[in-house]
């Protein structure tokens, strides 16, 4: 199981105290890498006998191990192209070749992972919360907003009753805690997430608002409180998680919007145009 959804799983049954290191290795596993365990307990607040038991509870031996495996996660991210031989001479142009080859295959890779991931059913899912909802917050935090912003311009274009909201703002709790049985919440949660995050997401679901979420693993907070879950596969080889598979669920999403709500995304559009031409936005 990778790293982050082996913590992920984990987390329901954790204690608060190894949750704290759980939250803080999630969010700031690039810095574990480099210091010890004494500075991570610092960090997460616990006894560094906590940050011990929790790595033990993951599987490893103690912290050095799980931080070995850190490690491997921070070489599997870095390029080619970002090690000192790529910009050596000769070697410029054929590194960059095969750079190019490796995302490539890899961009596939994710690709086919959400295809065969998710069933039709579970975009049918995702399309009916949508259409029924009388209003949509989207939640994300970080690499997901952008996902999250693409996905709210194209749903506001049919439906206008879209919003997003960053999952770290404290003001998305006003936001939430003004919804209703009737809206709908929508997360976007790739690969990582914060305790803000899932405890928002559990808020909601106390008030029984219905959720749905694009995630990477079944197994965190936001499938577990979803009423339809579409998987996506962020696997890059750069700093940042890629992006393309899950906006391919998004464009699938609006593939089927356009096709089981043709009439009303026509009317709308058409609507715009009019708008448009009337407020000068467009020549």
């Amino acid at each position: 199981m990778y790293f982050f959804e082996k913590i992920q799983s984990q987390l329901p049954h954790l204690s608060e105290a190894k949750k704290n290191v759980a939250y803080y290795l999630l969010d700031n596993w690039l810095e574990a890498v480099f210091i010890p365990a004494a500075k991570v307990a610092k960090k997460a607040k616990v006894s560094e006998s906590v940050v011990v038991r929790f790595a033990q509870d993951l599987g490893y031996s103690g912290f050095p191990e799980l931080q070995q495996a850190l490690q491997e996660i921070l070489k599997e991210r870095l390029v080619s192209t970002t090690s000192k031989d790529s910009f050596q001479g000769d070697n410029l142009t054929s590194n960059q070749d095969e750079s190019y080859q490796n995302v490539f295959d890899l961009s596939l890779k994710n690709l086919h992972e959400v295809f065969n991931y998710n069933e039709i059913s579970s975009f049918h899912n995702f399309l009916n919360k949508i259409m029924d909802a009388k209003r949509i917050v989207i939640m994300a935090r970080k690499n997901s907003l952008g996902p999250a912003y693409l996905f709210n311009v194209h749903l506001n274009e049919v439906y206008s009753k879209s919003q997003v909201v960053n999952g770290e703002s404290a003001e998305t709790i006003d936001i939430i805690k003004g919804m209703s049985k009737e809206d709908l919440l929508i997360t976007i949660s790739i690969p990582r997430y914060s305790h803000r995050m899932s405890m928002l997401s559990d808020f909601a679901k106390e008030r029984g608002i219905a959720q749905i979420s694009i995630t990477n693993t079944n197994s965190n907070v936001f499938a577990k409180n979803a009423d339809a879950v579409l998987l996506t596969s962020v696997d890059s080889l750069s700093y940042s998680n890629s992006h393309l598979a899950t906006i391919f669920l998004i464009d699938f999403i609006l593939h089927l919007i356009t096709i089981r709500g043709k009439g009303e995304a026509l009317k709308s559009l058409e609507e715009m145009d009019v708008l448009s031409e009337r407020f000068g936005f467009v020549e």
